[in-house]
């Protein structure tokens, strides 16, 4: 959340709610003690109105006021850097990003206003001017995971692997458990063909970080299966679901793999173990049915294919009717007749 700067108080951080310990970490105390000092004018009317209305959300109405302050020149870089907040708030980035440089001009070493500007950059699909706000953070002295995240995802964009992984490496430094910077690890070794170290890279971030979950055996799976590695990522995989007994498009892909693997049995455990969860009944179902279909258990086909039906999901349908179909054309009419009339009523 982005916040206003108010001569008197501290900002409040924008992405990870981190707080600074003072406005501007290049401004001198002696700085805010002389604004303090000033006599009261119209411009302090201006600005603590526009601040009061912009902490009650109403960033439209503060706008205004910032800018009768911006034109009194008394608070103006302070002005300028709050009405980026408020245009941030509303949604009008690049006038925002206008703000935020005029902030710099005047206030060079605002370090808070580089990095907000380098976000928006970024947003903007313009990684080296983001690189270059965010590296003057750093020469400022203001060194952040967030800041070395971000400039790992420029220089992502620009395939520049060397500086990503820097970049990442130094996030991860000085903060271990900053998840999507272990992914951003990964993933440059992913871009050079590296699954090794791809690998390694994950198996590390579950040992250093608690916020590492399934996901984390999910994209190891599939690293594991760039490798040729069959077991392996079978293991992954049912790690994963292990850890996310609910993700019903994980047990559906389990289940596929130990098809693959042939190993039905495992498919079919898998699935009804996700039948217990309540979730995704027709799909699961479906897939019962398809496995039963392929071993030729025609009769627990056709159960788990109405089953997925009832659930909403219209391929049940349609398998049930192939399974009356191979009892047609194998000659039992009977059979066949009593599965086509359950389709009719739905039962």
């Amino acid at each position: 959340m982005l916040s206003r700067l108010d001569n008197r108080t501290e900002l409040c951080s924008y992405r990870r709610k981190t707080k600074e310990k003072s406005l501007v970490s290049r401004l001198s105390s002696l700085v805010l003690v002389f604004l303090l000092a000033l006599p009261l004018h119209a411009a302090d009317d201006f600005f603590f109105k526009a601040n009061e209305l912009y902490d009650q959300g109403r960033y439209k109405e503060s706008v205004k006021y910032y800018r009768a302050a911006i034109d009194d020149g008394r608070y103006e870089p302070f002005a300028w850097f709050n009405l980026g907040n408020a245009l941030v708030q509303l949604g009008k980035k690049e006038v925002a990003m206008v703000a935020y440089k005029r902030t710099v001009e005047l206030l060079p070493d605002f370090v808070k206003a580089w990095m907000l500007l380098g976000d928006l950059y970024y947003l903007a699909e313009s990684p080296s001017d983001a690189i270059v706000a965010y590296n003057r953070a750093i020469e400022l002295g203001t060194e952040t995971d967030h800041i070395h995240f971000a400039l790992a995802e420029c220089y992502m964009k620009g395939s520049d692997w060397t500086l990503a992984q820097k970049h990442f490496e130094r996030a991860l430094a000085l903060n271990p458990d900053r998840m999507d910077a272990w992914y951003g690890l990964a993933e440059v070794y992913e871009k050079l063909g590296d699954y090794e170290y791809a690998v390694k890279t994950l198996k590390n971030a579950l040992q250093m970080t608690a916020t590492a979950g399934a996901d984390v055996h999910y994209t190891l799976s599939y690293y594991y299966r760039s490798m040729d590695s069959t077991r392996l990522a079978l293991n992954e995989m049912e790690n994963g679901v292990m850890m996310d007994p609910e993700n019903v498009s994980a047990r559906r892909y389990l289940a596929q793999m130990y098809v693959k693997n042939e190993s039905p049995w495992m498919a079919i455990f898998t699935l009804e173990e996700g039948l217990r969860h309540k979730k995704g009944i027709a799909d699961l179902n479906l897939d019962l049915g398809q496995i039963y279909f392929t071993q030729k258990r025609y009769d627990e086909a056709f159960e788990c294919y109405m089953k997925a039906w009832r659930a909403g999901n219209s391929q049940g349908r349609i398998g049930a009717e192939n399974v009356g179909h191979i009892f047609s054309n194998a000659g039992d009419t009977e059979k066949a007749e009593t599965l086509y009339a359950r389709i009719r009523d739905k039962k």
